[in-house]
């Protein structure tokens, strides 16, 4: 699938009425089900494909900073296991990276990124657990913790580019 491929909704949003339309909200809940991961989706994106040079801490501490910043209302104010799935993603990704002067490092792309979280994370029962809203009365969406852990490497990916080229600009 390429970016500039988009399916249309052939449902109008609201009935004559203006209710929501049923047949839309069916036809919407169908799309989202079926919608391949951010993994799949992005991988013909350059900035999505390229490799970077990571740390795996880099990844888990973006994992814990958005399965907190992610929850909405006060209760819980952490998703319950958070530190068993710090602990579980850990002990999975810290393999796949090779010791460099102490730390941990790999050259991966942001869709490798995030297909490891997803690989390791999803069918874990604490993870899938903050899905409910039973558990996590926000509730997380699982997909969007995944990217937005990509999202934020990317943007740090970003800023960093930005000073170097400065600081080149200016001292070279």
């Amino acid at each position: 699938m390429k970016d500039t491929d988009i399916e249309m909704m052939t449902q109008p949003l609201t009935t004559e009425e203006g209710f929501l339309n049923e047949a839309c909200m069916n036809e919407l809940e169908a799309a989202i089900a079926t919608m391949p991961p951010s993994y799949e989706r992005l991988a013909n994106n350059p900035e999505w494909s390229t490799p970077i040079f990571i740390g795996y801490r880099e990844i888990v501490g973006y994992f814990a900073h958005w399965a907190v910043r992610n929850i909405r209302g006060d209760d819980p104010i952490f998703p319950p296991g958070l530190e068993k799935m710090i602990g579980l993603l850990t002990t999975i990704i810290r393999p796949k990276f090779e010791d460099i002067a102490g730390e941990r490092w790999a050259n991966l792309t942001l869709c490798e990124i995030n297909k490891m979280l997803h690989d390791a994370l999803w069918e874990e029962p604490i993870f899938n657990s903050w899905n409910d809203s039973e558990v996590v009365k926000g509730w997380l969406d699982l997909h969007a913790l995944l990217h937005n852990v990509c999202i934020s490497i990317r943007n740090e990916k970003r800023e960093s580019d930005r000073f170097n080229e400065r600081f080149e600009k200016e001292n070279s």
